[in-house]
């Protein structure tokens, strides 16, 4: 009994993980270039249960389960909207893979392409973190630089570099904020980038599908939390009424 009460408990704290997961989403609709995060659960071990007779063989009923949790949270790589906005430090990749940038705690990898060009002539990003080339920072330009599909930067009739590009698999990807990443594996340079000056990539998080979710993890949460009222009434029973006999 005790034991069941514990296997319910991790399921609705796995619920509630999964509860804040896609609150988080929701909350970063609107943020672009932002990944939706998926939590994945994970069951603990199962245990053999046997019924006990009077003799020394038992009789195996089955197994039982004991408790669950969520295993890990990955990030989807579906590509958001691709949104025009006719701003020129504008940015979209309609193509997988992330654009670089440096922070002071080294690269870091995003797909929000909202930059902005400073003083000194440099991309960066809203946090003033500065747009990697394939041969460094982005700039100094103007603001009259135009951007290819390929991502090569030319600004006034010069070649002023290309935008850096990197590929990351799903299951390496770590979440550093909203919408900048970093990664568990070793980046690879995306061969076939395409970028889209003008336009911004928006949130890849499906509305209607997280709705459904959350409807989906309230239920088991309060399938749990009956199971949890039931063994513990069951519980006193067994302390007040069966110890009075």
């Amino acid at each position: 009994m005790i034991r069941g009460l514990y296997s319910s408990a991790t399921g609705m704290l796995a619920a509630q993980t999964q509860s804040e997961v896609i609150g988080d989403n929701l909350v970063n609709m609107k943020t672009p270039g932002y990944k939706e995060e998926l939590a994945s659960n994970i069951s603990f071990p199962s245990m053999l249960i046997e019924r006990m007779s009077g003799s020394q063989d038992s009789v195996a009923v089955g197994g039982m389960g004991t408790g669950l949790g969520v295993d890990r949270l990955t990030l989807s790589n579906v590509q958001g909207s691709i949104e025009t906005t006719d701003v020129d430090m504008d940015l979209a990749l309609t193509s997988p893979g992330y654009f670089v940038v440096q922070t002071p705690a080294g690269e870091r990898y995003t797909r929000n392409g909202h930059f902005q060009l400073d003083g000194a002539g440099t991309l960066r990003t809203a946090d003033g973190y500065a747009l990697q080339g394939e041969g460094g920072p982005i700039g100094p330009i103007s603001s009259e630089f135009r951007v290819s599909a390929d991502g090569t930067i030319i600004d006034q009739g010069q070649n002023a570099g290309r935008l850096r590009v990197v590929e990351i698999p799903a299951e390496a990807l770590q979440r550093e904020g909203q919408s900048l990443y970093n990664s568990a594996q070793p980046v690879q340079v995306s061969a076939g980038a395409q970028i889209r000056q003008g336009a911004i990539e928006t949130s890849n998080v499906d509305l209607s599908g997280q709705m459904v979710q959350m409807m989906s993890v309230m239920k088991a949460y309060e399938a749990n939390q009956k199971v949890v009222q039931t063994q513990d009434e069951m519980l006193g029973k067994a302390v007040n009424e069966v110890g009075k006999i």
